[in-house]
């Protein structure tokens, strides 16, 4: 049983209120329930209005026979992180112009949050960074002449927050580096224009000012996206430096704005500024040297990434491990293992230290498929030659084996990781986390579930201690994996998952969409409410798509039983309203297919209702649910729609609308009702299309004496002199057929060539043979039919024939659409 921890009001959404989407107002793609104290963070254009849910569970009444029940579930509220809610608050009233809550709230909600995620080392995903810029933006603009409630360091940590980048789009987080950057360099000028002295300034802010603020602003930009204006950021910056000789920090922040060049793919920008900095006298150094090779290497320009490698660093430094790192991978893409090996055989040769054994370690088994044995024969090489600088021999350690397990890895050769993993245990490698998280990831990809299972218990137990969670990523794999499997261990996967969230840990977004399907797949419902509730709740728009993906493609498996389809669906539309019209449409027509046009209906009202006006049906959508109704009749819900049709005042008639209606109303056997459409369309400026003839006839075939209105509207196209498609011609001999007149039918056909201009085809046969109302009739036209067209009658024959309460009939597919 999962923690309860994990019990969530969000049971509660299942009969009131589910969240708001982020569609129009860029707010959290989610809001809270009208049962809880806190209000939805999105305008109230937004909500989706309440309504019972199929899975809301009544709440039991003692009797004497169940009083020694199990008590039902305890409804916790979600654990948002500090602060959080106020976030959520304050966009709510921005977005609806209403009045913000009291200052000192929003300051100490907006310090809350982002003292919170510093203390925790993570970071803020797009939803959060929007909504922390939103705030911050509004408490600079409304702060009081003279009084700062947020400190500058404050600011810092918040600057410092937003440097971890996110998964998905990181616009929020540039837009919230420039704000910070921008209030924290505006209250130094200030101070300057005051008269404060630096040394003044410093006690004050609690640091200098310039170079670590400019610096992590710059490096912001340059892995945002903004790598050009850091240019110019820059270019400003050493216009301002006095004296010759460029300041030492510069040099540092030039390899910034040159690694954010290459980030962004910038070759020109990067060249011109690689030789501004050269002529500068900036030394082509280590740093400068990943770069260039990394960027050349990466895009496999083969000349160039060899240029960059091969031209000598200052001072004769050696290059960067990454850079060697680069070279290999980029030599093994591009066939150029002669060159490798030359350039490795140097390194080996100027016998470097520790960090740059790693490489060649990696490069052995990678690159020259060394085994175990001769592996750990170099290593006793390593240990015996000490490094050119006269320290003591490179000693293997935890960071040495991780090399060789990664470069097994990258082989798929698990034996051979194992292999060096007993090399370690004969050299006394005392074992990290970073390694079992390696060994728990390469026996994942071998399947080896109880090898990674063990490794688990490890970090449950704390024998190996973890920081900074990284061990995330690793077990939200070996979470997916377990779902993976054709009968997974449910009990497993949630025990899990429990102990993530007894460590407030969030699930990645893929992990969450796998949890989801398989607990669907088993009937886990409120299981599905628990990880729904807890893992989602913070999620950006981005990362709610995923899993709302895997609930949708759920629900459009045809393989997936129609109740459970439609148990997810409930989920889907509490949790997910944000869901676009276009998925919403996609599974109104999946339940269409599975022949149940009432819970199609269902889906269209709901589309109908959503106090979003984004989300309500357009025109087409309308006709595509009456025209689902053609296919498969449903008075009740045919009404139902209709009538959202008559309040929708965004909604003109038109005459596909008529013709959609038509459709409907004459599948589910009220013909006279269709025929008030036809009316409609004949007094509209539009008038009829060719459409609305072919259905007015199926009308005339299915109404009694429906002859007598085909023959009028048959009449004045003949006046008119109107192009008649085959589709309108074998609907009028439908609609002479469904009154019996069968003789009329056939003289109607054998005149078609000098009528209409052409023969007649399969459906002509077909349409007319089903419109017939008696075997005689039918029998009649039959031999007509076999005598004179043979040919068109063998083709109806091989379609096959099937009774039914109106007769025997040939299974031809007759579509009609508005």
């Amino acid at each position: 049983m999962r923690s309860q921890l994990a019990r969530n009001v969000h049971i509660r959404l299942l009969a009131s209120n589910g969240y708001a989407s982020l569609m129009s107002c860029r707010a959290l793609p989610g809001c809270y329930p009208a049962s809880l104290s806190l209000p939805c963070p999105v305008p109230c254009p937004h909500f989706p209005s309440p309504s019972p849910q199929p899975l809301a569970r009544r709440q039991q009444r003692r009797s004497f026979f169940n009083i020694f029940q199990k008590p039902p579930r305890q409804i916790k509220e979600p654990d948002f992180e500090p602060g959080y809610d106020v976030l959520l608050q304050f966009r709510k009233s921005e977005s609806e112009g209403a009045r913000p809550p009291d200052r000192d709230e929003l300051v100490n909600g907006w310090l809350q949050f982002i003292r919170h995620k510093k203390r925790r080392r993570k970071g803020l995903n797009q939803t959060q960074a929007f909504l922390a810029m939103r705030l911050l933006r509004y408490l600079i603009e409304t702060e009081t002449e003279g009084y700062e409630d947020i400190t500058i360091e404050d600011l810092r940590a918040a600057l410092h927050v937003v440097m971890k980048p996110p998964k998905g789009n990181p616009e929020s987080h540039l837009e919230l580096a420039k704000l910070l950057y921008d209030e924290i360099d505006g209250r130094i000028q200030r101070m300057r224009k005051f008269g404060l002295d630096e040394n003044t300034i410093r006690q004050i802010t609690g640091g200098a000012k310039g170079t670590t603020d400019f610096e992590n602003y710059l490096k912001s930009l340059a892995q945002y996206g903004g790598a050009l204006e850091a240019v110019d950021c820059f270019s400003g910056y050493l216009s301002q430096v006095n004296g010759a000789e460029l300041p030492p920090v510069a040099k540092v922040l030039w390899v910034i704005i040159l690694r954010g060049l290459a980030k962004e793919g910038r070759e020109e920008e990067l060249l011109r500024e690689f030789q501004a900095a050269e002529a500068a006298g900036v030394e082509f150094s280590p740093n400068i040297h990943e770069i260039m090779v990394t960027f050349y290497g990466s895009r496999d320009q083969v000349e160039e990434a060899k240029y960059w490698f091969e031209r000598p660093v200052h001072a004769n430094w050696r290059r960067t491990p990454e850079a060697y790192m680069q070279a290999i991978k980029f030599a093994l893409r591009n066939d150029e293992q002669e060159w490798l090996q030359r350039m490795m055989e140097e390194l080996v040769n100027s016998k470097p230290g520790k960090e740059w054994w790693n490489v060649i370690l990696y490069w052995a088994v990678v690159a020259m498929d060394k085994g175990a044995e001769e592996v750990k024969q170099m290593i006793r090489i390593m240990m015996s030659t000490p490094p050119t600088d006269g320290v003591d021999p490179p000693v293997p350690d935890t960071t040495t084996l991780d090399a060789l397990i990664r470069a097994a890895t990258e082989k798929q050769n698990p034996y051979l990781a194992e292999r060096f993993l007993s090399i370690g245990h004969e050299l006394g490698i005392e074992l990290k986390a970073s390694t079992y998280l390696l060994q728990m990831d390469y026996r994942l990809d071998a399947k080896d579930f109880s090898g990674v299972q063990a490794i688990y218990a490890k970090f449950r137990r704390g024998e190996v201690p973890i920081e900074n969670e990284e061990d995330l990523p690793v077990v939200n794999k070996y979470i997916r994996a377990l779902c993976s499997v054709k009968n997974p261990d449910i009990d497993r996967i949630l025990d899990i998952v429990a102990d993530l969230e007894h460590r407030q840990a969030t699930l990645e977004p893929e992990t969450v969409a796998a949890i989801c399907t398989v607990l669907l797949r088993n009937d886990n419902q409120f299981e599905v409410i628990d990880t729904l509730s807890m893992h989602t709740v913070s999620y950006s728009l981005e990362e709610r798509a995923q899993v709302r993906g895997a609930l949708i493609d759920f629900i459009l498996d045809p393989k997936v039983s129609t109740a459970r389809v439609w148990d997810c669906y409930s989920l889907l539309r509490q949790y997910f309203p944000e869901t676009p019209p276009a998925d919403r449409v996609r599974l109104m027509d999946a339940f269409f297919a599975r022949k149940r046009p009432d819970m199609a209906a269902y889906i269209f009202g709901h589309m109908r209702s959503h106090d979003n006006p984004a989300m309500h049906p357009t025109e087409d959508v309308y006709i595509r649910c009456l025209e689902g109704f053609a296919r498969l009749p449903d008075p009740d819900s045919l009404r139902m729609v209709h009538n959202m049709l008559k309040m929708d005042t965004k909604i003109q008639m038109t005459t596909r609308l008529y013709n959609a209606l038509m459709l409907g109303y004459v599948a589910c056997d009220d013909p006279g009702t269709a025929l008030e459409f036809w009316r409609d369309i004949t007094n509209s400026r539009e008038g009829p299309s060719y459409n609305s003839l072919e259905i007015v006839f199926w009308a005339c075939e299915r109404l009694p004496y429906g002859d007598r209105t085909a023959r009028q509207i048959w009449a004045k196209m003949q006046r008119l002199d109107l192009e008649v498609p085959p589709q309108v011609f074998w609907a009028y001999c439908g609609a002479l057929a469904g009154s019996g007149h069968v003789d009329e039918v056939i003289r109607l056909i054998r005149g078609m060539d000098v009528m209409v201009g052409y023969g007649p085809g399969l459906m002509t046969f077909g349409v007319t043979y089903n419109a017939l109302p008696s075997e005689d009739s039918k029998a009649i036209f039959e031999e007509f039919a076999r005598a004179e067209y043979p040919e068109i009658w063998a083709q109806l024959e091989r379609k096959g024939r099937r009774e039914t309460i109106e007769g025997i009939k040939f299974n031809i597919v007759r579509e009609m659409h508005a």
